[in-house]
């Protein structure tokens, strides 16, 4: 902010540029914050270099239930100095946002190895004790350096079939069940790292709850992957039970946003809030069919002032998902770095010479026709399909197929890519029947 003593008003501009200029990136992101007229410069003679903020895609962090640390699927070659091989082993990543990776109790920059505490969770609101909270991390280096984690509240699942002599996993006041959720004010535990502190923030509703506790508690349960997505200036939150939270982070307002799945309940199967080339997506897929396997792709369009969500993509990828064979070993283009097999052995991420070489011919190009799959797949057939992520800059779903195949479904021409194996070593055998992807997020390197 500019003072009446700023003696930096009387430099010339190229001076002043000069001067930023030999900042380190974090420390000019700060100063690109501070006022208008640096902020003008910095931009100007775009001294913050485009490159090393967010705008690429290296990868994808996955977890897998019972596996202690997140998996890492990625795109060959790695960026120079992409730094991400040496620094991977992380618990299971709770959230990602524009380079930033969220732990429960630290926050985590990978391509530059910088990691920082988070202080003691706060107890909840009186009131709140019997909601149990998920953490998102909300940050934008082209804005501020600095970021904001939020713990926002969800609806726990109370199951009403059970024996009488059974004790309920949960036990919630009569009262709050017949309560609207979310509240009309909704206190928010919010950590800055600018503050350094946890508080508390509360949002106000604009609109219609979603439903009361009781009908949204005992609503029919889906683990879905409840991602959240940072997009101008607003936080969405994937919530239990079909809905989307909506919060304002500029007035502290929030709005409740029905999901597609809403619609239809009874046909939805999997769903996925995330980010892409247009804004936010939600992707559905549907029950396992032995008939048709429909993915649909719906995007929020927020230009009318009222949120609606259109429909962009509906198509039967039955016949395009290859059916591969469990034990066959495809070695398509990306890698994946069994972290978690390497981690148990003692030994560091590709030692003894077992790196993956890969052809530079099979560099993926989500620009290019798919990788011919003619050999080894029967377009006929088709796997347990499950879905990974978003491309965050190209109209691409990232998806798995029985959790040991990643596969790249583009949207505006229905083709399909296999990306490589993607399932770690020995995992069958590991968790069984129980094996399952709890959540994944795309990866995007930020150098500040």
């Amino acid at each position: 902010m500019e003072q009446p003593g700023d003696k930096t008003r009387l430099l010339p501009d190229d001076v002043l540029a000069a001067v930023l200029g030999r900042l380190a990136p974090r420390d000019l992101a700060v100063c690109r914050c501070a006022c208008k007229a640096w902020l003008a410069i910095i931009d100007a003679r775009r001294i913050l270099r485009a490159e090393l903020l967010p705008h690429t895609l290296a990868g994808i962090f996955i977890n897998f239930n019972e596996l202690k640390y997140s998996e890492f699927f990625c795109r060959p070659p790695p960026s120079e100095g992409l730094g991400v091989r040496e620094r991977l082993v992380y618990h299971h990543a709770m959230d990602h946002c524009n380079g930033l990776l969220l732990q429960y109790n630290y926050v985590a920059n990978p391509a530059t190895g910088w990691e920082a505490p988070l202080p003691p969770r706060p107890p909840p609101s009186l009131g709140m004790e019997c909601f149990p909270d998920e953490a998102y991390l909300v940050f934008d280096p082209a804005v501020s350096p600095h970021y904001q984690v939020f713990l926002i509240p969800q609806v726990p699942y109370i199951e009403l079939d059970i024996e009488p002599f059974e004790e309920p996993d949960i036990e919630i006041d009569p009262t709050i069940l017949e309560s609207e959720w979310p509240p009309s004010l909704c206190p928010l535990r919010v950590f800055s790292s600018l503050t350094g502190r946890w508080e508390e923030r509360q949002f106000l509703r604009e609109g219609e709850a979603a439903g009361t506790v009781a009908h949204l508690a005992t609503d029919d349960y889906l683990e879905d992957k409840r991602h959240g997505v940072y997009w101008r200036g607003a936080l969405y939150v994937h919530c239990a039970n079909s809905f989307v939270m909506r919060l304002c982070l500029s007035n502290n307002t929030y709005q409740v946003i029905k999901t597609p799945r809403s619609f239809e309940p009874e046909s939805c199967g999997e769903c996925l809030l995330g980010k892409s080339e247009k804004g936010v997506y939600y992707a559905v897929l549907p029950s396992r069919s032995i008939y048709s396997l429909q993915l649909q792709v719906w995007i929020l369009d927020e230009s009318s002032g009222c949120a609606k969500w259109v429909l962009e993509h509906d198509k039967d990828i039955k016949p395009l998902v290859p059916c591969l064979n469990e034990d066959q070993q495809l070695h398509g283009p990306w890698i994946f770095q069994d972290v978690n097999y390497n981690e148990e052995k003692y030994m560091k991420l590709y030692n003894d010479g077992e790196s993956t070489v890969i052809d530079e011919d099979l560099e993926w190009n989500s620009d290019n026709d798919a990788l011919d799959i003619g050999d080894t797949a029967d377009k006929g057939g088709c796997n347990y399909i499950s879905i990974l992520a978003f491309h965050p800059f190209k109209q691409i779903v990232f998806l798995s197929s029985k959790l040991n195949r990643g596969l790249a479904y583009h949207l505006s021409t229905s083709k399909v890519e296999v990306l490589g194996n993607l399932g770690p070593k020995y995992y069958s055998d590991i968790a069984g029947p129980r094996g399952l992807i709890e959540a994944s997020f795309p990866y995007t390197p930020c150098w500040m």
